[in-house]
């Protein structure tokens, strides 16, 4: 629960700084980083809280995994959200 609670608090606050047009684009791949790591470990403790079954089509647990997955890759993977939010800590620029 917590770590749904600090999600969804990221993405609020995002939203306001957004809505403020003060929002920064590392401000977006800590919410990205942070938030789909997350989903997918929750992703990954329903699968296992359900066993054998969490594999079947009966519970919608795999389609949200495989989505998840996808989420995870495109706009930036978890290396690259770091290595920009690294970037804008230290000003030592990650990418040349």
């Amino acid at each position: 629960v917590t770590e749904i609670t600090k999600a969804q608090l990221l993405c609020l606050q995002l939203g306001r700084l957004k809505d403020k047009g003060k929002a920064k684009f590392t401000q977006v791949s800590m919410a990205k980083r942070n938030n789909v790591y997350h989903a997918l470990e929750i992703a990954r403790s329903a699968r296992e809280i359900l066993g054998a079954n969490g594999i079947l089509n009966e519970y919608p647990v795999m389609r949200h995994s495989a989505n998840l997955e996808s989420v995870k890759t495109y706009e930036g993977t978890h290396e690259m959200h770091t290595l920009i939010i690294g970037e804008d800590i230290t000003g030592i620029p990650a990418f040349e």
